[in-house]
């Protein structure tokens, strides 16, 4: 298994007050979703392609919907927006946070093809393992992933994920249902590979 430690910067003064933060990774930045970024986050959820891709699902949305959406963003969740050289390429969240039992759920959204098959994911995915690893003390992460998201499926496996098992029919996309395959990391597997 191929195996690289992102080393990554936390920064808490982004914004007035240190409540929000920046994890950056050499060109690659995971910031907290702002006002300016209602117009992209349209474009991704309007996007039926990449909606294909994704396990949620919504209808398309008004630029006004989605700035109500981040005003009322809560604390439950963790959402960054992925940027690569300034430029806002997708979305990445940990959320499903079960802190009694050490576990999250990560998810990424790259935005277009123009952005995809670079490393793009995999670094995202590597700095996220990172943060929640060293910093949350976190002891597993899950990923869930429609069972024709093949690319999907190789970036979470390149960083390290293994399949648990099959979810069967849970998602109804395309006209029928899709099984959905549940991956998870465990702390000690990933420091192991790490040496």
């Amino acid at each position: 298994m191929e195996q690289e430690k992102s080393t990554f910067l936390i920064d808490y003064s982004y914004t007035k007050g240190g409540n929000k933060m920046l994890l950056i990774d050499e060109n690659i930045v995971l910031r907290a979703i702002e006002e300016k970024d209602a117009n992209f986050l349209k474009d991704m959820i309007n996007d039926p392609e990449l909606e294909n891709m994704v396990i949620g699902w919504s209808l398309p949305v008004s630029s006004k919907i989605q700035a109500e959406w981040i005003n009322n963003l809560n604390s439950d969740d963790m959402k960054f927006i992925i940027e690569v050289n300034l430029i806002a390429v997708g979305m990445a969240s940990i959320s499903s946070f079960d802190f009694k039992n050490s576990v999250a759920n990560l998810n990424i959204k790259i935005k277009s093809d123009e952005f995809r098959c670079r490393g793009i994911g995999t670094r995202t995915i590597r700095i996220l393992i990172n943060y929640c690893f060293d910093e949350l003390n976190l002891n597993c992460l899950t990923a869930n992933i429609l069972e024709y998201n093949n690319p999907s499926q190789k970036v979470f496996e390149k960083c390290g994920f293994k399949k648990d098992g099959v979810l069967r029919s849970r998602i109804y996309k395309r006209g029928k249902y899709h099984n959905v395959l549940s991956y998870s990391l465990l702390r000690r597997e990933y420091q192991k590979c790490e040496r």
